[in-house]
This record gives structure tokens, sequence and C-alpha cells, in this order.
């Protein structure tokens, strides 16, 4: 099962997008698929849409691409939701 945490407009995916909800998705990823093949599962087109993803609480700029295999944690922001790096 991978949990996946939905930032900014992207909550609108969730089963509750309130603001004060916490937008997380359950799934379960198949065998094969990458990340970002889970994301269009949820309906989410990752090249229009996501701007940032971290994978088990660590940022990666190709997160996309990577196999979904010891993965339990996404989260996922817009591209309209700048990130700073320190």
């Amino acid at each position: 099962m991978v949990e996946i945490r939905l930032f900014g407009k992207l909550r609108r995916f969730a089963e509750n997008p309130a603001v004060t909800a916490e937008s997380i998705v359950r799934v379960t990823a198949k065998p094969g698929d990458t990340v970002a093949d889970v994301l269009q599962h949820l309906g989410i087109d990752p090249e229009k849409e996501v701007g940032n993803i971290f994978v088990n609480g660590r940022y990666h700029y190709m997160a996309g691409e990577m196999s979904m295999q010891g993965i339990n944690r996404l989260g996922v922001f817009p591209k309209n939701m700048a990130m700073l790096y320190v």
C-alpha cells in the first residue's frame, strides 16, 4: 500500500479535498508501475500538473520515471507551488 499526500491544487484528487482535511490517497501499485503510472491512475497528469515529488520523504528530480518497488510514501506538489532549496 502506497500513501500519496497531495498538496495545493492537487488536493482535488483526494477523497476529501477540504483544506482542513488530510489530502491522502492510499493505493496499491501494480508490479512494473512507475510513479507516473500511479499518478495517472488517480487522474493526475504528471507532465502538466506535477512540479515536485518526494519519495519516502526525499526529493527526487526524476521521480516520475522511478519504479514503485520499495516506495511506500509519495508527496506530490503542483507546478504552481515553488520549493525553497536550502
